[in-house]
Order: structure tokens, then C-alpha cells, then sequence
């Protein structure tokens, strides 16, 4: 049985290893062939910012579905698919930034400052580096308490994320003009999420859901 669950977290790691890699590898291919659209710097920001709010939801994902559905294997995801969302949220802001902006720092700051949504997105940034950055057991153990308490802000970068995607886009929610369908399902997933943190949601979950 040991042999069993160690094959099968061995192979989920495997799977999340390379569904992280692989669009960081074909993003950087479509690069090089030129295969990026007329507008580049805008395309790599696209891809980059959606596999980032991807990861992120996948990773806040993890622990409802082992706690409801009895699954440890998939809770041990959280991690590599936080970092991956990282990663990606990262590479975001360094499109942005870098490319875009070739680290002109009072052009930056002024976009900052001016525009709420890259506001959000700056402060989910921030989260997701801090909670990188102390992913390690090492710091767990050293922070104890604190470091549940920190990590519990992936949940305020979730929201943030979904923020900023939704205020980034030209065109008009209410009236339904505009690209708005990623970042709506994004916010439903989210809230979904948030609400199985209320125990009376997540036991009703449990009794629709789980078979005794």
C-alpha cells in the first residue's frame, strides 16, 4: 500500500512538473519562431498572467478537494502549484516591467499609482513571492504559528488576482462587451473556494458529495 501511494504522489508530481514547464517552454518557442502576434510584449503578459491565475486556483484547490473528498496526495500539490502560480505571476510582472517598460522606474511607479488594477496585481505579486519565499519546512517550523497565519493570505491573492483581471479588461462587464468569460469563471471558482472554508458549507459539500 506504502509502495502503492508513493508511485502514485511520485507520478502527480511528475504530471505537475511538467504541465508547469511545458507552456514556459512553448511560450519561449513561439518566441523565438516569431509566432507571438504582432504585439509580443502583449502576448507573453496574456499567457503569462492567465497560467499564473491558473496555478494559483489549482494550488487553492488542493486542500478543499483532500479534505472533502479524502484525497492526500492532491493536498501535497498545493505547494509545487503555488510556486508555479509564482513563477508565472513573476514572469507577468517582468514582461511588464522589463520589456514593456525597460525599467524606466517613474514610469512604472506612475502606471502603479495611477491604474487600480495593476495595484492589485502588484499586491498579489507581493503575496505570492512572500509565500514562496517561506515555503520551505525549515521556515514552517521556525515561524509555527505565524506561518499558517501568513499563508493564509494565498486566499486575499486569489481575490486580488481575479481583481485584476477583471479591471484589466477593455469593454463593459454589466453590458457583457468585452473578453470577461476567463476572469468570471476564475471569480466563481474563487468564491467557491472561500466559501468551503465556512464549516457549514463545507459539510454540506461532504453530504452531497462523499459517499459514507
Amino acid at each position: 500500500m506504502d509502495n502503492k501511494k508513493n508511485r502514485d504522489k511520485k507520478w502527480l508530481n511528475l504530471i505537475v512538473l511538467i504541465g508547469g514547464v511545458l507552456p514556459l517552454l512553448l511560450l519561449g518557442w513561439s518566441a523565438v519562431q516569431g509566432n507571438l502576434g504582432f504585439n509580443p510584449v502583449q502576448a507573453v503578459m496574456q499567457r503569462t498572467g492567465n497560467l499564473g491565475m491558473i496555478f494559483l486556483i489549482l494550488s487553492l484547490s488542493c486542500t478543499p478537494i483532500n479534505k472533502i473528498f479524502k484525497l492526500p496526495a492532491v493536498g501535497r500539490l498545493r505547494k509545487p502549484l503555488g510556486l508555479f502560480a509564482a513563477l508565472y505571476a513573476f514572469l507577468h510582472f517582468a514582461a511588464f516591467a522589463v520589456w514593456d517598460y525597460q525599467l524606466n522606474l517613474p514610469l512604472i511607479w506612475n502606471e502603479i499609482r495611477t491604474k487600480p488594477f495593476i495595484i492589485f496585481g502588484v499586491i498579489a505579486l507581493v503575496i505570492l513571492l512572500v509565500l514562496a519565499a517561506t515555503s520551505f519546512k525549515s521556515l514552517q517550523r521556525k515561524m509555527g504559528k505565524t506561518w499558517v497565519w501568513l499563508h493564509r493570505l494565498v486566499y486575499v491573492a486569489g481575490v486580488m488576482v481575479v481583481v485584476h483581471y477583471l479591471l484589466s479588461i477593455k469593454g463593459d462587464l454589466f453590458n457583457f462587451q468585452g473578453d470577461f468569460a476567463l476572469p468570471i469563471i476564475a471569480l466563481v471558482i474563487v468564491s467557491l473556494l472561500l466559501m468551503v472554508r465556512i464549516p457549514a458549507f463545507y459539510q454540506f459539500l461532504q453530504h452531497w458529495f462523499v459517499k459514507e
